[in-house]
């Protein structure tokens, strides 16, 4: 009993032990904190110009003994940089870089030390024309109409030679040339720009504008006043003479076509000639106007006609219409039949000198059965003053036909019995 409890005196003695090896162990290797006082130091900002033009140097200078983890942070609108500081003689000089000091506008500044603020300000830098002025300038549209409702936009962005914006309120001073005259007007710079709207003339031609601002130029910039639209006009035709012989070409023509201020329309215009025949069927025939007229072409009718003639330039204006007569060429013709009736032949198609007519001329001949009813219609055309056609018997079984023949607006009618 007495070796049991020894036993276990000795085993917890044995724990314990260990326990206090490792709380010793661990003691040990703990570090002690360290606690560091932060030294305390002044900052006084010496005599500083707040308001500077752009590519001067900027400095700001610091009396202060602090020497270590001493920068100032700058920002403008371009973004933030950190700079660090010249030590000499307790005095701590931060040198603004060139890509801040050539730029206008608010830039701030902020002195930190051992990542603590310690001082804020602010420097305006402005635009620097003194040094020189470059402008970019702007035109459009480049091309406007006659009138008084039209115009071309002129915009002028002047800077310094370090790109900024010049100042509100500066002048500008643009030249516009015209014809014979020159005109010289100024506008003020807001918001970067200058603008000015350039009216146009009554007259056609070329607008010629350029500015100035401090001693500087713009290049030349044009605008191109086009004539406005076209006004109604008048039409004539020319031909060599007035059969329909579907062989000649009449010519129509406008006189000179002009808008309401009297300027001759552009070069291109497209000109549409209606024809109505006495039918009541369309023909149409286009041009276009060089030197405001336009022209355009038409085969003679091949029949007898009566056309009326107008023309058009689509959504501005019309012509007059005028009247043409054509008389017909062709005065008769003679019909031929096979003894079967299978064969018909139309001979001596003469034109109004007894030539043939030209190969071309249209020969329709309508087939109808002895009641009347239109059973075919066949189609050909002369050549030698001669059009043929066959009644092949497998489509037209024997019997009696009515035959109506059509040839230069001739009508002839024949029965026959086919055989």
């Amino acid at each position: 009993m007495k070796l049991t409890v020894i036993l276990a005196i000795q085993d917890s003695l044995k724990y314990c032990t260990y326990i206090v090896l490792i709380l010793t162990f661990l003691i040990g290797c703990r570090e002690s904190a360290t606690y560091v006082a932060t030294e305390k130091y002044s900052f006084e900002i010496l005599p500083l110009n707040t308001e500077v033009v752009a590519g001067d140097a900027i400095e700001i200078r610091f009396k202060t003994s602090a020497s270590a983890n001493l920068f100032l942070i700058i920002t403008n609108p371009f973004g933030n940089i950190l700079v660090k500081p010249t030590l000499e003689e307790e005095i701590a000089t931060f040198s603004f870089p060139k890509e801040i000091t050539q730029k206008s506008g608010l830039c701030q500044w902020t002195l930190v030390y051992n990542q603590e603020i310690q001082e804020k300000g602010a420097i305006s830098i402005y635009p620097n024309p003194k040094k020189g002025t470059t402008i970019e300038s702007y035109l459009g549209p480049r091309s406007i109409s006659a009138g008084s409702n039209d115009f071309s936009m002129f915009v002028v962005s002047p800077t310094d030679v370090y790109d900024n914006p010049l100042a509100d309120s500066t002048e500008i001073v643009n030249s516009i040339q015209f014809e014979n005259s020159i005109k010289k007007t100024s506008v003020q710079l807001k918001n970067l720009i200058g603008w000015k709207n350039i009216q146009s003339a009554e007259n056609s031609g070329r607008i010629l504008v350029t500015a100035s601002c401090n001693k500087a130029k713009s290049k030349e910039l044009t605008t191109i006043v086009y004539p406005a639209n076209a006004i109604d006009f008048g039409i004539a035709y020319t031909r060599n003479h007035q059969f329909a012989d579907g062989n000649q070409i009449i010519s129509f023509s406008t006189n000179v076509i002009k808008d309401k201020f009297r300027n001759i329309i552009s070069d291109g215009t497209l000109v549409t000639f209606a024809v109505t025949n006495r039918d009541g069927m369309l023909l149409q025939t286009t041009g276009t106007t060089i030197n405001g007229v336009a022209k355009a072409n038409l085969l003679h009718p091949t029949k007898e006609e009566d056309w009326e003639v107008t023309a058009y330039i689509n959504g501005a204006a019309k012509s007059d219409t005028i009247k043409v007569n054509f008389e017909s060429a062709i005065k008769n013709y003679d019909l031929s039949f096979s003894q079967d009736g299978r064969i018909v032949k139309v001979d001596a198609i003469v034109s109004f000198m007894g030539q043939w007519v030209p190969d071309g001329i249209p020969i329709t001949m309508e087939i109808k059965d002895e009641q009347g009813i239109l059973i075919d219609t066949k189609r050909t055309t002369s050549k030698f003053g001669k059009g043929e056609f066959t009644l092949a018997v497998d489509f037209y079984p024997n019997g009696k036909y009515q035959l109506h023949i059509r040839a230069a607006g001739i009508l002839k009618s024949k029965n026959v019995i086919l055989q």
